[in-house]
């Protein structure tokens, strides 16, 4: 299966109806983190979580595992940003798993992510090296179809500019 089959439009409700009910609190609450930081037209759901991609780039989203709920903010600038309050939270290089440290609360966690969302929606995400080289021959074959619009433009044009001058000549003749 090609990852662009894995996505689906994002529903709230459908996704909520996915989550297993003691999960569904908590699942509602990352929903309406992530909704508030990005635009729900960007939102979709892939291999069964709600992400937000854009222009290939993977930018945040969340899944809930076994383990407990996880959330995904794949934003370099985010993670310079917060590093260090992420940092206690963080498994690999943008998974945070919200789990509450001593002293803290769900809350406190669910705040960070948060946060963390806002500032994601305002700068990139990663991409891998095989998206990033089909993205970039995609702009080149948009900007080579721009090109041969444009050309085609300043030829159509100076050939009407051609034709009345001929049409000029033969007026004057």
């Amino acid at each position: 299966m090609k990852p662009a089959e894995k996505f689906s439009p994002y529903a709230r409700e459908s996704f909520l109806k996915s989550v297993a009910v003691s999960d569904r609190a908590i699942a509602t609450r990352l929903c309406e983190a992530l909704e508030a930081a990005f635009d729900v037209k960007d939102i979709a759901i892939y291999a069964g979580f709600p992400i937000v991609v854009r222009d290939m780039e993977w930018i945040a989203g969340f899944a809930m595992r076994k383990a407990g709920p996880i959330a995904y903010c794949c934003s370099p600038a985010t993670l310079a940003a917060m590093g260090a309050a992420l940092k206690p939270y963080m498994s690999g290089k943008s998974c945070i798993a919200l789990k509450p440290r001593k002293g803290e609360t769900i809350d406190d966690v669910l705040a960070l992510v948060a946060r963390a969302f806002q500032v994601a929606s305002k700068n990139g995400g990663m991409i891998c090296k095989a998206d990033a080289k089909q993205r970039e021959k995609m702009r080149a074959a948009g900007d080579a179809k721009s090109v041969t619009k444009q050309v085609a433009k300043k030829a159509a044009k100076n050939a009407a500019k051609k034709t009345a001058k001929q049409a000029m000549r033969k007026v004057t003749k």
